[in-house]
């Protein structure tokens, strides 16, 4: 039978176990819609649409939660409201803090019961938004919700003078316990004192154990060798913050989006709202908290693709879309990027992947700073995205006086291949840095025969690596148009006297042109013997017998004697 009664015991603690943090965890949601309606009751007018949405979801809730219990109480700390002895809500801020309002006029519980009505909810929201204009010399909260009297609200309070030199208000049995002054007397008493001694033994012991741990300096008490430093101090500040505002950012930007949903016509309404959303970018971004920025930009574009909105709703929607791509947010994950593995990569890569086209321009400014090259082909990959239909906003930087950010921009326009960036490249062709035109080289090699023109200008480039580079692509794009140029170069008076390499790739060149009026031009110069710096010479006549073997040419050329003298040519040349 014992054992029986045991066991229902234990299965009863553990359903109410179960029925307890249920119910917790229901008065949390319920709380905070409660309290988010209560301020709407202090910003805005009764028939606002903004607060007619929140008195909508508080009925919800309330019902809701009715609907599984029979009383929604709420203990009245000064800065905390409890429910079953749990801290519900905390705010230390007595400017905001709901707990310090209801806390200051000696509300210490305030329970709904089931069978509300929420008329009576309105009014009761009513009060307290009255009692911050009454005179408190006449009236105060709790005269006037007395007066009221509510039928399933009611009120626990204290006395003014109860209050005199304490804040201290027990949540719990265990708080009231714990701060009682008188503990009885006879064997009790003195289990207190045996357990105070012991209490002292251990802290005797612990701060023993202390000294040994930290080793203070000749002088310095064990207070001081514990004392923090300022840094250390404002690091536990910021991550404590960063904890207790964790899920508070999220829940807050699908509170803005919905009222957004739901303001009227008014203009200077969604500014606000914009302007909002600016310094709440502003503020995350700041702070490189990347991820916190790219759940506003999900929530919004979410919000664009899933719902049919109204002109002026798409209107303030592109607009904060546009204020995280503008040239401060920009610029700020910028600056994450140089966190080396502090902040979340994932997060600043989805974080772009949701930029506007009005990034453009910023981000070719951070590509020029940018020295990850992780980062660099991040962005590079975004604009090519963005400017794949428009390329005017990427040409403009074409001209910018850093080679570095001409480089990255002309990869970028090199990976677009749009047909009228050919028009745009004519500056850069004769560009002062190497690189530069090396890469326009490479962007004119991917735009094929539109950009054969200015190909050809790099065959007189300064550099003769880059003459030879230009003299194979040229071939390849201009095909037999080709030939009469490089032929003409070929033939030029001092063509002979140039390296090998050089001499190698353009007649490799007109030979890839298959063109037959070459044949007879490499013919001549490969019989052709010159005496006068015969070993550069010899080079020419060895480029154009390879040039002909190239195009299947051999006869008058492969004869025996005429292999001979082609090895001896080449082993002179190695």
């Amino acid at each position: 039978m014992e054992k029986r009664v045991s066991r229902l015991k234990e299965e009863f603690k553990e359903e109410e176990e179960i029925f307890d943090e249920k119910s917790v965890k229901a008065s949390r949601a319920l709380i905070q819609t409660f309290l988010q309606t209560a301020k709407a009751f202090r910003l805005y007018e009764a028939n606002h649409p903004i607060l007619l949405k929140f008195l909508e979801r508080l009925k919800k809730d309330f019902d809701n939660y009715f609907a599984e219990f029979d009383s929604f109480p709420l203990s009245v700390g000064e800065h905390r409201l409890f429910f079953r002895g749990k801290v519900v809500y905390e705010n230390k801020d007595v400017r905001e803090s709901m707990a310090f309002f209801f806390f200051k006029d000696g509300i210490r519980e305030i329970k709904f019961l089931k069978g509300l009505e929420f008329r009576e909810v309105v009014d009761f929201l009513h009060i307290v938004r009255r009692s911050e204009s009454v005179n408190r010399l006449e009236d105060d909260l709790v005269t006037l919700l007395w007066e009221k009297d509510f039928s399933h609200i009611t009120f626990g309070t204290v006395d003014e003078f109860l209050e005199s030199g304490s804040h201290f208000v027990p949540a719990t049995e265990e708080d009231f316990v714990e701060r009682l002054e008188f503990k009885g007397y006879g064997k009790e008493a003195a289990d207190e004192i045996d357990l105070a001694k012991e209490r002292e033994e251990a802290s005797l012991l612990v701060v023993e154990s202390l000294k040994q741990l930290l080793n203070p300096s000749p002088g310095q008490s064990l207070a001081q060798a514990c004392q923090l430093t300022t840094d250390e101090i404002e690091e536990i500040n910021r991550e404590t913050e960063e904890e207790h505002q964790a899920d508070y950012i999220y829940l807050l930007i699908d509170n803005l989006v919905e009222i957004l949903l739901h303001l009227g016509d008014d203009m200077d309404a969604y500014e606000n709202m914009i302007s909002y959303f600016e310094r709440t970018t502003g503020s995350v971004l700041g702070k490189r908290e990347v991820r916190k920025a790219v759940a506003v930009l999900k929530k919004l574009n979410d919000t664009m693709e899933s719902m049919v909105l109204k002109d002026k709703q798409i209107f303030a929607i592109r607009r904060i879309l546009d204020t995280f791509s503008g040239p401060r947010s920009i610029e700020a994950l910028g600056e994450a990027m140089k966190g080396n593995g502090e902040v979340d990569s994932e997060a600043i890569l989805q974080y772009l992947e949701l930029l506007t086209k009005k990034g453009i321009e910023p981000l070719c400014l951070l590509l020029g700073k940018v020295e990850s090259g992780k980062w660099r082909k991040a962005v590079c990959d975004v604009l090519a995205r963005l400017s794949r239909e428009e390329i005017k906003p990427l040409v403009k930087f074409l001209s910018d006086p850093n080679p570095f950010l001409v480089c990255q921009v002309l990869y970028v326009l090199g990976r677009i291949g749009h047909p009228s960036t050919v028009k745009y490249l004519g500056s850069v062709v004769v560009h002062g840095d190497p690189k530069v035109r090396e890469e326009t080289l490479e962007v004119l090699k991917k735009l094929g025969g539109q950009g054969k023109d200015l190909i050809q200008k790099f065959l007189k480039d300064s550099l003769p690596e880059m003459r030879a580079k230009a003299s194979l692509i040229f071939a390849k794009v201009a095909k037999g148009e080709a030939a009469q140029p490089l032929t003409g170069i070929i033939l030029s008076k001092d063509f002979f006297k140039r390296d090998y390499e050089e001499k190698a790739s353009f007649f490799k060149a007109l030979g890839e042109t298959g063109s037959q009026e070459a044949i007879p031009v490499l013919k001549k110069i490969a019989k052709k013997k010159k005496w006068f710096q015969k070993g550069k010479w010899d080079e020419m006549r060895l480029c154009a017998h390879n040039t002909l073997k190239m195009m299947g040419v051999v006869e008058g050329v492969d004869s025996d004697k005429s292999r001979q003298k082609q090895k001896h040519i080449a082993r002179s040349i190695h």
